[in-house]
Protein backbone atom coordinates (compact mmCIF):
# COMPACT_ATOMS: atom_id res chain seq x y z
CA UNK A 1 0.00 0.00 0.00
CA UNK A 2 1.72 3.38 -1.05
CA UNK A 3 0.66 7.17 -0.13
CA UNK A 4 1.00 9.94 -2.44
CA UNK A 5 -0.14 13.70 -2.27
CA UNK A 6 -1.95 14.25 -5.45
CA UNK A 7 -3.28 18.02 -6.04
CA UNK A 8 -3.69 18.08 -2.65
CA UNK A 9 -6.32 14.81 -1.90
CA UNK A 10 -3.82 12.28 -0.20
CA UNK A 11 -4.50 8.85 -2.14
CA UNK A 12 -3.50 5.10 -1.60
CA UNK A 13 -3.06 2.17 -3.81
CA UNK A 14 -5.18 -0.20 -2.33
CA UNK A 15 -5.15 -4.23 -2.92
CA UNK A 16 -8.38 -4.72 -5.91
CA UNK A 17 -9.46 -8.03 -4.99
CA UNK A 18 -10.08 -7.05 -1.53
CA UNK A 19 -11.90 -3.88 -2.35
CA UNK A 20 -13.73 -5.99 -4.04
CA UNK A 21 -14.23 -8.72 -1.56
CA UNK A 22 -15.13 -5.63 0.96
CA UNK A 23 -17.50 -4.13 -1.35
CA UNK A 24 -19.56 -7.62 -1.52
CA UNK A 25 -19.58 -7.90 2.07
CA UNK A 26 -20.86 -3.85 2.29
CA UNK A 27 -23.41 -4.51 -0.51
CA UNK A 28 -24.16 -7.99 1.35
CA UNK A 29 -25.62 -6.29 4.58
CA UNK A 30 -26.99 -3.14 2.75
CA UNK A 31 -29.17 -5.62 0.61
CA UNK A 32 -29.57 -9.13 2.75
CA UNK A 33 -32.30 -10.11 0.67
CA UNK A 34 -30.70 -9.76 -2.96
CA UNK A 35 -29.74 -12.21 -5.38
CA UNK A 36 -25.99 -13.00 -4.54
CA UNK A 37 -25.00 -12.58 -8.03
CA UNK A 38 -26.77 -9.18 -8.25
CA UNK A 39 -24.01 -8.20 -5.13
CA UNK A 40 -21.39 -9.14 -7.12
CA UNK A 41 -21.80 -7.51 -10.11
CA UNK A 42 -22.51 -4.45 -8.16
CA UNK A 43 -19.26 -4.57 -6.26
CA UNK A 44 -17.49 -5.38 -9.69
CA UNK A 45 -18.99 -2.17 -11.38
CA UNK A 46 -18.25 0.27 -8.44
CA UNK A 47 -14.48 -0.97 -8.78
CA UNK A 48 -14.68 -0.23 -12.68
CA UNK A 49 -15.88 2.88 -12.09
CA UNK A 50 -12.92 3.93 -9.76
CA UNK A 51 -10.82 2.52 -12.65
CA UNK A 52 -12.28 4.41 -15.17
CA UNK A 53 -11.53 7.37 -13.03
CA UNK A 54 -14.69 8.42 -11.85
CA UNK A 55 -14.63 8.22 -8.18
CA UNK A 56 -18.21 10.09 -7.82
CA UNK A 57 -19.76 6.87 -9.22
CA UNK A 58 -17.60 4.71 -7.68
CA UNK A 59 -17.42 4.35 -3.81
CA UNK A 60 -18.66 7.71 -3.17
CA UNK A 61 -21.68 7.03 -5.02
CA UNK A 62 -22.35 4.36 -3.11
CA UNK A 63 -22.00 5.92 0.24
CA UNK A 64 -24.37 8.82 -0.28
CA UNK A 65 -26.73 5.91 -1.06
CA UNK A 66 -26.56 4.01 1.48
CA UNK A 67 -26.60 7.15 3.12
CA UNK A 68 -30.19 7.50 1.76
CA UNK A 69 -31.52 4.42 2.76
CA UNK A 70 -30.51 4.74 6.10
CA UNK A 71 -32.97 7.95 6.09
CA UNK A 72 -35.92 5.70 4.58
CA UNK A 73 -38.62 4.76 6.81
CA UNK A 74 -38.15 1.56 7.10
CA UNK A 75 -41.33 -0.01 7.70
CA UNK A 76 -42.44 0.87 3.97
CA UNK A 77 -39.32 0.12 2.12
CA UNK A 78 -39.21 -3.56 0.69
CA UNK A 79 -36.23 -5.25 1.50
CA UNK A 80 -35.34 -6.23 -1.86
CA UNK A 81 -36.62 -5.34 -5.76
CA UNK A 82 -39.76 -6.86 -6.54
CA UNK A 83 -40.92 -8.18 -10.21
CA UNK A 84 -41.42 -11.14 -12.18
CA UNK A 85 -38.30 -12.93 -13.10
CA UNK A 86 -39.33 -14.92 -15.95
CA UNK A 87 -41.70 -12.25 -18.20
CA UNK A 88 -40.34 -10.44 -20.84
CA UNK A 89 -41.37 -7.19 -19.37
CA UNK A 90 -41.09 -6.71 -16.05
CA UNK A 91 -40.21 -4.13 -13.21
CA UNK A 92 -38.45 -3.81 -10.46
CA UNK A 93 -39.23 -2.07 -7.10
CA UNK A 94 -35.58 -0.77 -5.77
CA UNK A 95 -36.83 1.38 -2.75
CA UNK A 96 -34.68 -0.80 -0.28
CA UNK A 97 -31.97 -1.46 -1.90
CA UNK A 98 -28.30 0.28 -3.04
CA UNK A 99 -29.20 1.34 -6.51
CA UNK A 100 -26.31 -0.34 -8.35
CA UNK A 101 -28.00 -3.57 -6.69
CA UNK A 102 -31.24 -2.44 -8.88
CA UNK A 103 -29.93 -1.81 -11.15
CA UNK A 104 -27.56 -5.44 -11.70
CA UNK A 105 -30.72 -7.26 -10.54
CA UNK A 106 -32.32 -5.68 -13.86
CA UNK A 107 -29.57 -6.79 -16.04
CA UNK A 108 -29.78 -10.22 -14.61
CA UNK A 109 -33.38 -10.60 -15.29
CA UNK A 110 -32.94 -8.86 -18.61
CA UNK A 111 -29.91 -11.48 -19.97
CA UNK A 112 -32.16 -14.80 -18.69
CA UNK A 113 -34.90 -13.07 -21.03
CA UNK A 114 -33.44 -11.79 -23.96
CA UNK A 115 -32.12 -15.76 -23.96
CA UNK A 116 -35.64 -17.38 -23.09
CA UNK A 117 -37.45 -14.42 -25.51
CA UNK A 118 -35.41 -12.52 -27.08
CA UNK A 119 -36.41 -9.38 -25.59
CA UNK A 120 -36.73 -8.00 -22.10
CA UNK A 121 -37.95 -4.57 -20.69
CA UNK A 122 -37.12 -3.53 -17.34
CA UNK A 123 -38.50 -0.72 -15.10
CA UNK A 124 -36.88 0.50 -12.69
CA UNK A 125 -38.53 2.52 -9.91
CA UNK A 126 -37.64 4.04 -6.83
CA UNK A 127 -34.06 3.85 -6.89
CA UNK A 128 -31.15 5.21 -5.67
CA UNK A 129 -27.93 6.58 -7.46
CA UNK A 130 -27.77 3.75 -10.26
CA UNK A 131 -24.14 4.23 -11.23
CA UNK A 132 -22.59 3.96 -14.61
CA UNK A 133 -25.05 2.66 -16.95
CA UNK A 134 -22.60 2.20 -19.72
CA UNK A 135 -21.20 -1.04 -17.20
CA UNK A 136 -24.56 -2.53 -17.78
CA UNK A 137 -24.93 -1.71 -20.98
CA UNK A 138 -21.64 -3.66 -22.03
CA UNK A 139 -22.63 -6.54 -19.59
CA UNK A 140 -25.55 -7.66 -21.72
CA UNK A 141 -23.82 -6.41 -25.11
CA UNK A 142 -20.96 -9.09 -23.59
CA UNK A 143 -22.97 -11.54 -23.86
CA UNK A 144 -24.50 -10.64 -27.73
CA UNK A 145 -27.48 -8.31 -26.73
CA UNK A 146 -28.17 -4.88 -27.95
CA UNK A 147 -29.29 -2.62 -24.50
CA UNK A 148 -30.49 0.47 -23.64
CA UNK A 149 -30.67 2.01 -20.96
CA UNK A 150 -32.10 4.90 -19.89
CA UNK A 151 -32.09 6.92 -16.28
CA UNK A 152 -34.12 10.13 -14.83
CA UNK A 153 -33.68 11.94 -11.88
CA UNK A 154 -34.99 14.74 -9.24
CA UNK A 155 -35.12 18.03 -11.60
CA UNK A 156 -31.89 19.88 -11.64
CA UNK A 157 -31.23 20.79 -15.32
CA UNK A 158 -33.47 23.43 -17.11
CA UNK A 159 -35.20 22.98 -20.48
CA UNK A 160 -34.08 24.49 -23.62
CA UNK A 161 -34.05 28.61 -23.09
CA UNK A 162 -35.44 27.85 -19.78
CA UNK A 163 -34.16 28.78 -16.29
CA UNK A 164 -35.32 26.73 -13.81
CA UNK A 165 -35.01 22.91 -13.49
CA UNK A 166 -37.53 20.69 -14.94
CA UNK A 167 -35.62 17.07 -15.47
CA UNK A 168 -32.57 15.30 -14.40
CA UNK A 169 -29.66 14.97 -16.05
CA UNK A 170 -30.70 12.08 -17.55
CA UNK A 171 -28.41 10.16 -19.27
CA UNK A 172 -28.82 7.41 -21.91
CA UNK A 173 -26.18 4.08 -22.45
CA UNK A 174 -26.47 2.02 -25.12
CA UNK A 175 -24.17 -1.24 -26.14
CA UNK A 176 -23.69 -3.38 -29.11
CA UNK A 177 -21.70 -6.38 -29.92
CA UNK A 178 -18.49 -6.26 -31.60
CA UNK A 179 -16.93 -8.52 -33.90
CA UNK A 180 -12.94 -8.98 -32.72
CA UNK A 181 -13.17 -6.39 -30.02
CA UNK A 182 -14.99 -5.39 -26.89
CA UNK A 183 -18.93 -4.01 -26.90
CA UNK A 184 -19.38 -0.44 -28.29
CA UNK A 185 -20.73 1.29 -25.83
CA UNK A 186 -21.90 4.96 -25.81
CA UNK A 187 -22.99 6.59 -22.71
CA UNK A 188 -23.89 10.33 -21.81
CA UNK A 189 -25.69 12.47 -20.33
CA UNK A 190 -28.12 14.78 -22.12
CA UNK A 191 -27.08 18.18 -20.13
CA UNK A 192 -23.74 19.80 -20.42
CA UNK A 193 -22.46 18.55 -16.79
CA UNK A 194 -23.27 15.67 -14.19
CA UNK A 195 -24.08 16.01 -10.87
CA UNK A 196 -21.41 14.35 -10.33
CA UNK A 197 -19.02 17.54 -12.16
CA UNK A 198 -20.92 19.96 -9.86
CA UNK A 199 -19.62 18.40 -6.82
CA UNK A 200 -16.23 17.63 -8.02
CA UNK A 201 -16.00 21.17 -9.04
CA UNK A 202 -17.60 22.37 -5.73
CA UNK A 203 -15.13 20.19 -3.42
CA UNK A 204 -11.73 21.51 -5.71
CA UNK A 205 -12.85 25.11 -5.67
CA UNK A 206 -12.90 25.16 -9.08
CA UNK A 207 -15.71 27.07 -11.16
CA UNK A 208 -18.41 25.90 -13.77
CA UNK A 209 -17.49 26.03 -17.20
CA UNK A 210 -19.34 29.04 -19.10
CA UNK A 211 -22.75 28.35 -20.27
CA UNK A 212 -23.51 25.55 -18.04
CA UNK A 213 -26.04 26.81 -14.83
CA UNK A 214 -27.78 29.16 -14.00
CA UNK A 215 -28.68 30.71 -10.57
CA UNK A 216 -31.84 30.79 -8.47
CA UNK A 217 -32.87 34.20 -10.69
CA UNK A 218 -32.11 32.65 -13.88
CA UNK A 219 -28.74 34.02 -14.68
CA UNK A 220 -25.61 32.82 -15.96
CA UNK A 221 -23.17 31.20 -12.89
CA UNK A 222 -19.83 29.70 -12.94
CA UNK A 223 -19.92 29.30 -9.00
CA UNK A 224 -20.94 25.39 -7.96
CA UNK A 225 -22.29 26.81 -5.07
CA UNK A 226 -24.99 29.06 -6.67
CA UNK A 227 -25.87 26.75 -9.63
CA UNK A 228 -29.65 26.24 -9.07
CA UNK A 229 -30.00 24.29 -12.47
CA UNK A 230 -27.72 23.11 -14.93
CA UNK A 231 -28.22 23.42 -18.90
CA UNK A 232 -29.00 20.81 -21.25
CA UNK A 233 -26.57 20.28 -24.17
CA UNK A 234 -28.42 21.72 -26.84
CA UNK A 235 -31.84 21.94 -28.07
CA UNK A 236 -30.88 17.71 -28.99
CA UNK A 237 -29.94 17.26 -25.56
CA UNK A 238 -32.63 19.21 -23.91
CA UNK A 239 -35.13 16.62 -25.89
CA UNK A 240 -32.97 13.80 -25.70
CA UNK A 241 -33.23 14.66 -22.12
CA UNK A 242 -37.49 14.61 -22.36
CA UNK A 243 -37.67 11.77 -24.00
CA UNK A 244 -35.57 9.87 -21.31
CA UNK A 245 -37.87 11.98 -18.73
CA UNK A 246 -40.93 10.11 -20.43
CA UNK A 247 -39.50 6.68 -20.98
CA UNK A 248 -37.51 6.41 -17.48
CA UNK A 249 -39.55 8.11 -15.41
CA UNK A 250 -43.51 8.67 -16.38
CA UNK A 251 -44.03 5.24 -18.82
CA UNK A 252 -42.46 2.65 -15.83
CA UNK A 253 -43.81 4.89 -12.63
CA UNK A 254 -40.49 6.02 -12.13
CA UNK A 255 -40.76 9.94 -11.44
CA UNK A 256 -41.31 11.25 -8.72
CA UNK A 257 -43.67 14.77 -8.10
CA UNK A 258 -44.77 14.63 -4.71
CA UNK A 259 -42.57 17.06 -2.76
CA UNK A 260 -43.29 15.17 0.64
CA UNK A 261 -42.13 11.89 -0.94
CA UNK A 262 -38.13 10.65 -0.54
CA UNK A 263 -36.66 11.49 -4.28
CA UNK A 264 -35.04 9.25 -6.37
CA UNK A 265 -34.53 7.70 -9.57
CA UNK A 266 -36.66 6.09 -12.28
CA UNK A 267 -35.18 3.60 -14.99
CA UNK A 268 -35.39 1.75 -17.76
CA UNK A 269 -33.50 -0.96 -19.50
CA UNK A 270 -34.70 -2.41 -23.30
CA UNK A 271 -32.54 -5.04 -24.28
CA UNK A 272 -33.01 -7.72 -27.38
CA UNK A 273 -30.94 -10.42 -29.17
CA UNK A 274 -30.50 -9.12 -32.55
CA UNK A 275 -30.39 -12.09 -34.48
CA UNK A 276 -34.43 -12.33 -33.91
CA UNK A 277 -34.83 -9.18 -34.96
CA UNK A 278 -32.82 -9.61 -38.58
CA UNK A 279 -29.54 -8.54 -37.19
CA UNK A 280 -28.01 -12.13 -37.52
CA UNK A 281 -24.61 -10.38 -38.14
CA UNK A 282 -24.57 -7.61 -35.86
CA UNK A 283 -21.22 -7.99 -34.73
CA UNK A 284 -19.78 -7.84 -38.04
CA UNK A 285 -21.77 -5.26 -39.06
CA UNK A 286 -21.11 -2.46 -36.21
CA UNK A 287 -17.63 -3.44 -37.02
CA UNK A 288 -18.01 -2.05 -40.23
CA UNK A 289 -19.87 1.30 -39.59
CA UNK A 290 -16.93 1.94 -36.24
CA UNK A 291 -14.35 1.53 -39.80
CA UNK A 292 -16.53 3.61 -41.93
CA UNK A 293 -17.07 5.66 -38.83
CA UNK A 294 -13.30 6.17 -38.11
CA UNK A 295 -12.76 6.57 -41.86
CA UNK A 296 -14.98 9.38 -42.04
CA UNK A 297 -13.01 11.38 -39.36
CA UNK A 298 -15.58 10.30 -36.46
CA UNK A 299 -14.28 9.02 -33.03
CA UNK A 300 -16.24 6.16 -31.59
CA UNK A 301 -16.40 6.01 -27.30
CA UNK A 302 -13.97 3.74 -26.44
CA UNK A 303 -13.34 4.69 -22.52
CA UNK A 304 -14.96 1.10 -21.53
CA UNK A 305 -12.84 -0.92 -24.18
CA UNK A 306 -9.89 -1.19 -21.50
CA UNK A 307 -12.05 -2.43 -18.61
CA UNK A 308 -11.71 -6.33 -17.57
CA UNK A 309 -14.62 -7.85 -18.09
CA UNK A 310 -13.79 -11.00 -15.45
CA UNK A 311 -13.18 -10.10 -12.02
CA UNK A 312 -9.85 -12.02 -12.12
CA UNK A 313 -8.46 -10.14 -14.44
CA UNK A 314 -8.45 -6.59 -12.44
CA UNK A 315 -5.12 -5.10 -11.86
CA UNK A 316 -3.40 -5.76 -8.61
CA UNK A 317 -3.74 -2.27 -7.29
CA UNK A 318 -6.12 0.44 -7.53
CA UNK A 319 -5.60 4.29 -6.31
CA UNK A 320 -8.39 5.86 -4.73
CA UNK A 321 -8.16 8.48 -1.78
CA UNK A 322 -7.77 8.96 1.83
CA UNK A 323 -11.25 9.75 2.25
CA UNK A 324 -12.63 6.33 0.51
CA UNK A 325 -10.15 4.07 1.54
CA UNK A 326 -11.40 5.09 5.65
CA UNK A 327 -14.63 4.85 4.62
CA UNK A 328 -14.56 1.40 3.05
CA UNK A 329 -12.40 0.30 6.11
CA UNK A 330 -14.72 1.56 8.63
CA UNK A 331 -18.12 0.09 6.62
CA UNK A 332 -16.55 -3.25 6.06
CA UNK A 333 -15.63 -3.54 9.91
CA UNK A 334 -19.35 -3.35 10.82
CA UNK A 335 -20.35 -5.32 7.92
CA UNK A 336 -21.61 -9.08 9.58
CA UNK A 337 -19.46 -12.22 9.15
CA UNK A 338 -16.12 -9.48 8.64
Amino acid sequence: MGQVLNGGTYTMDLDAHEMLSDLRAVLRAAAPHSDPTDVELAAFWLIQAELLGLPEFGIRMLARDLERLEGLDSASAPATPSGADDAPIGSVDATGVPGVVALASAVRRAARNVEAHGLAIVGIRGAGALGILGLAARALAARGAVALLAAQSPATVAPWGGQAAAIGTNPLAVGVPRADAPPLVVDYATSTLTLAAVREARGAGVSLPEGSAVDAAGEPTTDPAAAAALLPAGLVGSLTGLVVELLAGVAVGGRVTDPAAPSSRGAVLIAFDPARAGGADIAQGTAALDREWRGAGGHLPARFDALASNPADLPHAIRVSEETASWLRARTSEAPGT
